[in-house]
């Protein structure tokens, strides 16, 4: 991995929400905090890359697979800005892009098109597209890397006890 591993968003948390949150000042005891928040104060990145991996999506996901790709985006920004602001997340314009493209494409294996010409899973599937969609929009490897590697283990609800190295990941855990 290239030297400048925190531009894509690579940092290690806790994977599994019950280690992530517990006992957190603001996200636990009897009365968690909850700011305030509508979808219009988290945007997507107007970067090029996002708004032509958007359209993607939005023509080959179903209307109700598209809309939760979007709502992902927004909770998983917004539990960060209300539980963990120490990690700048917000502040580092590539790991929101790689988490944006992390949202939009995390169920695109579950697209008829990809779905259905495949024996793999669909988060294999749909990381391979993901991946090689990114890379053919100019998009640079590591990003690449990252959002296929959170899409393939974005499933993997069950594995407990270890890291994510990647927030973009442990995000979609959280909030899928």
């Amino acid at each position: 991995m290239s030297t400048d591993w925190e531009k894509y968003g690579f940092a290690s948390v806790a994977r599994d929400p019950e280690v992530l949150f517990r006992d957190h000042p603001t996200a636990s005891g009897p009365n968690p905090r909850q700011d305030l928040f509508t979808a219009e104060d988290f945007p997507l990145p107007a970067t090029a890359l996002v708004q032509e991996v958007r359209a993607f999506a939005q023509k080959e996901l179903d209307e109700q697979t598209f809309n939760h790709s979007n709502r992902v985006f927004v909770y998983g920004s917004a539990l960060v800005k209300t539980h963990f602001p120490q990690w700048k997340f917000n502040e580092n314009a590539m790991a929101v892009e790689t988490y944006a493209l992390s949202c939009l494409l995390h169920d695109i294996g579950t697209a008829e098109k990809f779905l259905a010409t495949t024996h793999m899973s669909f988060e294999f599937k749909g990381a391979i597209v993901a991946r090689d969609l990114i890379l053919g929009l100019g998009g640079p490897e590591p990003e690449a890397d990252s959002v296929c590697d959170a899409i393939i283990r974005h499933q993997d609800i069950f594995v407990k006890g270890y890291e994510d190295r990647l927030r973009a990941r442990g995000l979609l855990h959280a909030c899928c």
